[in-house]
């Protein structure tokens, strides 16, 4: 259950939206289902900014890497903006009389099935303020306590002073992406300070 925590919480945060959002239309004031709308319109425009400066590399301090559950993230995605679209095109040609909330609903189901598209992988090490920054840690980690890091095909462990170790795992890793985390790691690391290795098991 917690390997797949977090798409199960994305797939909850988009059936709320869709939820929310028709039961607010059904509301004689259609203002609300359109602040709705605009709000999640803001969060994945945002998103799909993020993405497409990550692939111009404009985050030079930043790598992206696989993990196990980008397949079925990916597919979630692509899933809930298609049912979104679909959804959204036959209540506009049911309509009646016209009304901004499918229209809005349409964009927002486009903006989902746009992010499924142009995804990116979910496992993230940054390095910002002198800190190792990652999607699959609670903490930031300063840089000057890292002692080593190894990377293998299913996990990345960080070894900090004192011998305590955190780990990213989880991760599907092959000999091109153990290279190139390796490569962003010496490149932006003080390796004098910070042992870099690659596991055995690739």
């Amino acid at each position: 259950m917690k390997k797949y925590r977090e798409d199960i919480k994305v797939i909850f945060q988009a059936l709320s939206f869709i939820a929310l959002y028709i039961a607010i239309s059904m509301i004689d004031n259609p203002v609300g289902a359109i602040i709705s709308g605009g709000v999640w319109f803001f969060v994945w425009s945002l998103n799909i900014y993020d993405i497409i400066k990550y692939r111009n590399q404009k985050s030079q301090d930043e790598i992206r890497f696989p993990t196990q559950n980008d397949s079925y993230s990916k597919m979630t995605s692509l899933s809930l903006g298609c049912m979104l679209i679909i959804g959204m095109i036959i209540w506009i040609a049911l309509l009646t009389e016209f009304t901004f909330i499918p229209i809005v609903g349409l964009i927002a189901g486009l903006l989902i099935l746009i992010n499924g598209i142009i995804y990116l992988p979910k496992g993230q090490i940054k390095l910002e303020n002198s800190k190792l920054i990652s999607f699959g840690l609670k903490e930031e980690i300063e840089l000057s306590k890292i002692e080593s890091i190894n990377i293998d095909r299913n996990q990345i462990t960080i070894r900090k002073e004192k011998n305590s170790t955190i780990k990213l795992d989880r991760l599907e890793l092959n000999k091109k992406w153990t290279s190139k985390i390796s490569e962003f790691l010496y490149e932006k690391l003080n390796t004098e300070e910070v042992k870099i290795t690659c596991g055995n098991t690739i």
